[in-house]
């Protein structure tokens, strides 16, 4: 059974889909990527983690409270266990699995964490605009 659907919406969307089929014509990535001096690899990437951001903001906002009330019930529940001697943490083998140094304090992981967002600059920022706008949605 076919569904009849009036002509002037059917018409409007062709329309609408033949405008978008021009802009992506239009939208050449390489030269835009070169333009601003980068590599359409760079604008792939910046693209896959600006959606990876958005998708972080969407979820985040949703799922806020569940998370953070998680967090801080695993947070306590982790520090009444290692004040107990239940759990041992052993914070030199941390820092070693997580690539830093065994005595390294909160300065050199934040400025280790400030020369990686100098390195990645394009990806540090698009991720943060893409969640920025992914929590705005939400």
């Amino acid at each position: 059974m076919e569904q009849n659907i009036p002509t002037e919406t059917t018409g409007k969307f062709e329309a609408f889909i033949e405008w978008l089929k021009s802009l992506w014509d239009k939208v050449d990535i390489k030269q835009w990527a070169e333009d601003i001096g980068g590599s359409s690899s760079e604008a792939v990437q910046a693209a896959i983690y600006f959606g990876l951001g958005f998708a972080f903001g969407f979820l985040f906002k949703k799922y806020f409270k569940f998370v953070f009330f998680s967090l801080l019930v695993a947070i306590v529940l982790i520090l009444v266990l290692q004040y107990n001697r239940v759990l041992d943490i052993d914070w030199k083998a941390l820092n070693v699995l997580l690539g830093f140094e065994p005595s390294a304090d909160i300065g050199v992981v934040l400025n280790s964490m400030f020369d990686w967002i100098k390195q990645n600059l394009i990806i540090f920022i698009s991720s943060t605009v893409g969640f920025l706008i992914g929590y705005k949605l939400g």
